[in-house]
This record gives C-alpha cells, structure tokens and sequence, in this order.
C-alpha cells in the first residue's frame, strides 16, 4: 500500500483527534549558540576552469584558466583576473581543476540515514511500517540516535559537494530530538534550511502499536516550540534557517493554520508532499496542492515552498508555479527506487529542482541525481518513438540543463539567487573537482564532466560560507572517529532491533492502529512488477 493510503489514514484519524491540548510549557531549548563571527579572511583559487552563472545572458559562462576570489562569506571576484587581492590573502592553485558551484538539495530526510543498507530493495508500501517517521521502530531511537544520523548525513552531503540542503525533519518525537537535528546542522557546517515538522508519531509509552497526536493539534508542544525556535532563528550567522515541513490530509482549517504560521512567524521555507500516484486525486490526501494553495492564497507567499516528488505534476501546475515562483524538488533516485515514478516528472523541470530523500537507501550526492534525471528524461520523452519502431533523432534534455537542475535550480527553489551559481556577490559555496583522475584528465566540456563522469571522489575542496568543510578530500572540522564510533552504535543498536522484529505482526498492527481498510486496500489496485521478465 502506497504512502498516501497510509497518509489518507492518517488525515481520517486527524479530523477526530483531540481538542486543542493545552500542555505544559516547554524547558528551555538546548540549541547550540550561534558561533561568533568567522574571522575576516580571503581565499583566490587560481588557474582553474570556473562554472559561472551570468545574469545577462541567462546562462552558463565557462572561464578557463581563471581565478575566483573569496572575502569573507561571499564571492568578490570572479574571471581571467580579479584585480586587487586583499592583503594576507590565502592563494590556492587549482590549475587543472574544475570550480562549480556548492550543489542544492532541497529534499532530504537526514535523521533516516542509520536505516543505511539494511533494506536495498525496500518499497514505498514497506518504508511506512518499518521505517517512516510513524513507524513502530522509532520508539526505540533515542535523542543521540537521532543526532548523529542527521550529522553524518550532512556530512556525506558534504563530502559529495552539496552545500545547501533543505531537511525534512519529521523526527519530531520529542522536543529533545528536535534539538539534536537542529544540532547537527549547525555543527555540520552545511548551509542547513530545517523544516521543522508537525504531525503524528509512533507513541513512545507503551509496547502496543498507536500513533501519537501529543503536540500536533494547534497550542500542542510542537507549535509551541516552534513558536520558541523561530524567536531565536537564524543560527550559525545565518547558515541554518528554520522553516516548516507540511502536510495536507487534514481539514481545510488546519491545513491554512500552518501556512499562516509560516507567515506570522517569518518562517524560511515551507516543504509539502506532492506524491500519491494512482490514488492522491480521490484520496483526500494531498489532493492537488498546488492547485488548492492558489485557491487558498498562499501559493503567492512570499516565503518558498518547496513540493517534493511532484509525481502528479501537470501543465496546470506548472502554469502556477511559474506564475507564482515556486517550484518542485524530483528526486529521481528515489522516484525510481520507491516505485512512485517519474512518469511526469518532465513536465514541471523548468520549474523543478532536484534532491535526494532518505540518504538510508541511497546515495546523498546531487551529482547522481542530475545524471539520472537528465538519462530518465531523454528515455521516457524517447519512448513513444520506440514503440513505433522508430529511433530518435534528438536529446530531450541537456547536460547544461541537467547541471543548473542541481544547482541554481536549487537557490531560485529557496528563493535565493546567490546560491547554486558562481558569481560576484553570491555566497561563497564552492566545489573544486580535481582532474587528476582516468575519468576526465583531458575535458573539453566541464559541465559534461561533471555531470556525466564525475564521482564523489573527485572533488578535492569544499567551501561553504568562504570556510573549508572539505580541503585536500579531508572534511574538515569534524571529530571524525567520534562521529564514526557515535554513528555506529546507533545504527548496530537499530539493526539489531530491527533482526529481531516479526515484519508481519508489524505491518498487520501499524495498519489496524491507522484504521486501514480492506477497502482502501483493493482501491489501490496493486498489481505486481513480474521478475521473470528480467
């Protein structure tokens, strides 16, 4: 059963939940302070082939054997030369190298990333009972657990050259938790946008399968705490924002409130769900957001948001999103894992920006998703010329286009144009790929290849904010054996715990407590992928 049925579920549980709950307050938040300001400092990276953006023309601008200069958090010069260079500048020779921009995810789930390997051929039906955020597993995930899978999440998307990362944290089980996520972003050193999320959780009391609704209806904890973060946000002088994870499935009411917090509360971003295919245009669930949020007049806010998967996209969203700058991340690993698809994916890229999901199942690099998106696109726009036993004589898509999806795409997603491009004034997130390497020692193209040869194991430096987080293929200002051994606990804690699970009993309880129906069931209308066509 698909996610959106589970969710469907969940949206008839929340039309019956409680009152409006008026618990305790909350403690004082532990949230680390924000650091003081980076020392002033200046960086030039010389003798490479840079990846500009150029704002007159639209458009890609390759400068080779250039130099790009760094003061502080921003780039300040970029070209054959860059004039004067500040006194005490730090000179580094990149001759050789190829310099892109920091990489934007704008759809990931950081806290899952402990779940790694233990399910390679997992499907979306399974993911909900065994490890979503209302799974049964989860009460057994304590505040650590849930921070250093979140830090070495970011860490891994550091380390693959992806400098911002929009985090879907719905592992909102208590508000400690919550804490250790937003921790781990901050002390990552990654450009962090936390969409703090509000909905049901597996209850934590007792051994019987329930789902939790403390917290979530309006005066719950976590609008309170919310509330109390957004008091204190930005942190880390600006690198980690705050913003709201939201569903539909709830009554029209409701829906409304959260999207008026994010605006009283001059949230960063907003991120919706846009999945469900065959069943989200009956289900209730989800039911064309985009669609519903133009009527509501929230579509045209002035904060982003962000629709992840888009799996139902159509012309007429499309036609909205342009209208009102919004736009939808694809996660192409995912969509094709997951088994939700990308039948239409292609319709909304000119407005489409990518991500990675749930890092647990695969990779956390952006430079797989433009590759796979940009090789699915040109075989599903090609496959009805292969039916008529024709071959196609042209690309749907380009790698330039592939690249900007994985870059710039991602800043105008956030509403922000100085992230995801090289160009003067932009924020100082930079990438260096090193060429000394069988795969692209002799480029002729740059965006070619990175997108088409490149791995992770290429990139040499990392720069976000003008400081290294990676330098020499080291990530830097991280405890690495800490974070190794901390990681690694929790995540053998959670492998074994999940060993020992009864998988059916599981299944059958998560579905009574979310009052699944046969009949929801058979209106799915499952139907198997045969193996034997293999």
């Amino acid at each position: 059963m698909p996610l959106v049925l589970c969710c469907a579920a969940l949206a008839l549980l929340q039309a019956s939940a409680l009152p409006i709950e008026t618990t305790d307050p909350l403690s004082p938040p532990n949230i680390i302070a924000p650091s003081g300001a980076a020392k002033p400092s200046s960086i030039l990276l010389k003798g490479g082939t840079i990846i500009a953006y150029n704002d007159k023309t639209h458009d890609l601008d390759i400068i080779r054997d250039g130099s790009l200069l760094i003061v502080n958090d921003r780039i300040a010069a970029v070209g054959k030369t860059t004039g004067d260079v500040p006194a005490g500048t730090e000179i580094v020779d990149v001759t050789g190298s190829i310099i892109t921009p920091g990489f934007v995810d704008t759809h990931k789930h950081a806290w899952q990333h402990l779940y790694q390997t233990m399910e390679p051929d997992i499907t979306l039906n399974e993911y909900v009972w065994k490890y979503s955020s209302t799974a049964k597993i989860t009460k057994h995930l304590n505040v650590q657990d849930v921070y250093s899978s979140a830090k070495m999440s970011l860490m891994d998307s550091l380390n693959g050259g992806v400098t911002s990362i929009l985090d879907h944290g719905h592992a909102t089980f208590t508000p400690k938790h919550v804490e250790g996520m937003l921790n781990a972003g901050i002390e990552s050193g990654a450009r962090v946008w936390h969409a703090y999320t509000v909905t049901p959780v597996a209850s934590r009391k007792d051994d019987n399968y329930k789902l939790d609704f403390t917290g979530v209806n309006i005066n719950g904890w976590r609008w309170k705490q919310l509330r109390d973060l957004a008091k204190q946000a930005p942190w880390a002088n600006g690198r980690v924002q705050l913003g709201l994870a939201w569903e539909f499935g709830r009554s029209d009411q409701e829906a409304k409130y959260g999207f008026e917090q994010a605006r009283d509360l001059n949230l960063s971003v907003v991120t919706v769900h846009h999945v469900g295919f065959p069943i989200q245009p009956n289900s209730g669930y989800m039911a064309k957001p985009i669609y519903q949020l133009n009527e509501w007049g929230f579509l045209n806010s002035s904060y982003p948001i962000v629709f992840s998967h888009g799996t139902l996209v159509d012309g007429g969203d499309l036609s909205l999103l342009r209208k009102n700058n919004q736009f939808v991340s694809v996660t192409p690993e995912s969509e094709h894992h997951f088994l939700h698809g990308q039948l239409f994916a292609h319709r909304v890229l000119t407005q489409g920006a990518l991500g990675t999901d749930v890092s647990a199942t695969f990779s956390s690099d952006i430079i797989t998703q433009m590759r796979l998106q940009l090789q699915s696109t040109r075989n599903i726009l090609a496959n009805p010329v292969h039916y008529n036993m024709r071959y196609a004589n042209n690309t749907a898509m380009t790698v330039k286009q592939a690249f900007l999806l994985g870059t710039r795409n991602g800043g105008l997603a956030l509403h922000r144009p100085d992230i995801g491009v090289i160009k003067k004034g932009a924020k100082a997130d930079v990438v260096v790929f090193s060429s000394d390497n069988p795969a692209f020692s002799a480029f002729y193209d740059p965006v070619a290849a990175v997108v088409l040869h490149s791995h992770v194991g290429n990139i040499q430096h990392v720069l976000v904010d003008g400081q290294w987080v990676k330098r020499d293929f080291k990530l830097q200002g991280v405890d690495w054996p800490k974070l190794k051994a901390d990681f690694e606990a929790s995540a053998r804690k959670v492998q074994k715990i999940s060993d020992s699970q009864d998988w059916t009993a599981v299944r059958q309880e998560t579905w009574a407590a979310m009052q699944v129906t046969d009949d929801m069931e058979e209106a799915v209308q499952r139907v198997s992928v045969d193996p034997s066509q293999l």
